[in-house]
């Protein structure tokens, strides 16, 4: 096995933390203010809300379904078996960081022609996932030929895009929480208790 320990510094959690969350300030600091109030509009006015998205920015989806059911909203996660249909009225986020993943675009078209408000999380806002949004929000972590330029990022490809994501939808959950007035007694008996 290589001899890893060469250097300190890289051997330094403080050093690595601070790489990862210096690189998603960057991104963040990307982010349209415009889209951001946008989403959170579509979010309080919609009856049901599915969310979508393979590998992690599926992770990171599921995890912001959790949240909005914590706060209150009738939240759902495609491919679940107890999923319910989609309508008018309805809205689906479906996230990928390509924009190309083919299940992802598949679901967002469904939606579409189903009524449904689609908004998309990517940070390919001019992929082929955006023809079926509403909304495009772009998390402007852009990768090229599925390598992400090293001035950008140091981890591997889509971790920013994914890390990202996951903080703007926590923002997203944080604003709904302060708009709605929602308290912290409320949101915990909205939580699971079959643990």
């Amino acid at each position: 096995m290589k001899n890893i320990i060469s250097n300190n510094n890289e051997l330094s959690i403080k050093s690595a933390t601070k790489s990862i969350i210096n690189e998603i300030d960057n991104v963040l600091d990307g982010i349209k203010e415009d889209e951001f109030k946008n989403f959170i509009k579509a979010i309080n006015s919609s009856k049901n809300i599915f969310v979508t998205g393979q590998g992690r920015s599926g992770l990171v989806a599921r995890t912001f379904a959790m949240r909005l059911t914590h706060i209150g909203f009738s939240c759902h996660v495609v491919g679940d078996t107890t999923t319910p249909n989609i309508d008018k009225g309805d809205m689906l986020i479906a996230c990928s960081s390509s924009g190309t993943t083919s299940i992802t675009c598949h679901i967002a078209g469904l939606a579409k022609r189903l009524n449904a408000l689609v908004v998309v999380i990517t940070a390919h806002p001019d992929s082929e996932l955006s023809d079926y949004a509403d909304l495009t929000i772009e998390i402007p972590a852009r990768e090229t030929d599925q390598v992400m330029p090293p001035q950008i990022t140091a981890q591997f490809r889509s971790t920013l895009f994914e890390q990202s994501c996951l903080v703007y939808l926590d923002a997203a959950i944080l604003t709904l929480v302060r708009l709605l007035n929602r308290e912290e007694v409320e949101m915990t008996k909205r939580h699971a208790n079959l643990e």
